[in-house]
């Protein structure tokens, strides 16, 4: 499961208190491989789209399912 944004801005400010437990710093490496991920996916079908209809429905059926999980 992948950090939201204010949890990860909550550890941003913890982090500047003083260092985060190595299972935080984990976690956000997790969550930053995740994302990374999620936008390399996106990018492809968003490559994929072309101008013919069936290849459009495709990389929008993709995108659907890329940005629901």
């Amino acid at each position: 499961m992948t950090l939201s944004v204010e949890q990860i801005e909550s550890l941003r400010r913890s982090n500047a208190m003083g260092s985060l437990p190595q299972s935080q710093i984990d976690e956000l490496i997790e969550t930053a491989v995740e994302l990374a991920r999620r936008q390399r996916d996106i990018a492809r079908a968003l490559d994929s789209l072309g101008s013919r209809w069936p290849a459009v429905r495709h990389a929008l059926n993709e995108l659907n399912r890329l940005t629901r999980s």
